[in-house]
């Protein structure tokens, strides 16, 4: 799975569902923490944008970044790519998600 692919409409969700079949797997959320708590994808970990560097996470995991239109979520990749992370996605935006909100 590439970072610079375009995700849009049920790609987020297909993207997801494919996701959540990966063993180790991780739904990132790097919207603000306010953006989180106010609707995230279910099991989604809140990193906001701008704490990935300090991330702690295995070079080798398997992540999947959205935020809220897909582009600080493309962001959020190019970093961790930086970074050595190997394993990386970008779902895109919360916006295209037809998926259960959890609060």
């Amino acid at each position: 799975m590439s970072f610079f692919e375009p995700i849009s409409g049920a790609d987020f969700d297909d993207k997801l569902k494919a996701a959540r079949e990966i063993p180790g797997a991780v739904i990132l959320d790097v919207r603000s923490a306010a953006e989180y708590a106010g609707g995230h994808v279910p099991g989604a970990v809140n990193v906001p944008l701008n704490q990935i560097p300090a991330m702690d996470r295995p070079k080798d995991a398997p992540l999947f970044l959205y935020c809220q239109s897909g582009a600080r979520s493309q962001r959020g990749c190019k970093a961790l790519d930086k970074l050595g992370f190997t394993r990386v996605t970008n779902l895109g935006g919360i916006l295209d998600y037809k998926g259960p909100i959890e609060k």
